[in-house]
């Protein structure tokens, strides 16, 4: 190369800055398509449109790539208020947001991840942990509290009625949804849907 000319580049893609974002999005959707098992760096790769050195010189394995990928987009969904609520309010919140992330752009991801934690629970326990702590725990707490101050009645079992309404979400979202008799969920009706599943519940307790 002459002095004054610029150096030719070599063939392959061209780097990105965002790099790690299209990696994820490529990751998580490839997941939610194909599953744990059906995914590969190189097919990340390919669907996010970078190197596969680039990948490769990032994360040592597809396992670790899609466990960044959730923790990064878990850290963007807002848990509700576990204070300033009181407690139909707060539940109602927290289905809301629970269905949302069902129905959001990675909804696929979030089901395949409930599905690989049952095929390879010894890869998943670290991620699982994560998120029960971050989101599951926080209103095992406010739901305790709850019945220690009165506002649910006494014996009631903080896990029992959290299961309840997460079955409830899960089987209308994913089971129930073909029958014609029932209107899909959808971001249409999911403020009522939620608020009645939440009042079903808690009349249920109350009598």
């Amino acid at each position: 190369v002459q002095d004054g000319q610029p150096a030719k580049r070599g063939p392959g893609r061209p780097r990105h800055a965002d790099t790690e974002e299209r990696a994820y999005r490529a990751v998580l959707e490839l997941f939610g398509h194909k599953g744990f098992d059906g995914m590969s760096l190189d097919a990340v790769a390919q669907s996010a449109g970078v190197g596969k050195s680039s990948i490769y010189l990032r994360w040592k394995n597809k396992r670790e790539l899609l466990l960044e990928a959730i923790k990064d987009m878990e850290s963007h969904h807002v848990y509700p208020d576990d204070e300033g609520l009181g407690i139909r309010d707060y539940l109602i919140s927290y289905g809301l947001g629970r269905a949302q992330l069902y129905l959001g752009e990675y909804g696929a991801a979030m089901v395949s991840l409930m599905s690989a934690s049952y095929v390879h629970p010894a890869e998943f326990q670290d991620l699982l942990a994560e998120s029960i702590s971050r989101g599951v725990l926080q209103a095992v707490h406010r739901i305790a509290r709850a019945v220690d101050d009165g506002e649910l009645p006494a014996g009631v079992a903080a896990t029992d009625l959290l299961s309840a309404l997460e079955g409830a979400i899960f089987f209308r979202l994913f089971i129930y949804r073909q029958d014609p008799s029932t209107e899909p969920l959808s971001a249409a009706n999911l403020d009522a849907t939620i608020t009645r599943f939440v009042d079903v519940l808690l009349t249920g307790l109350a009598n």
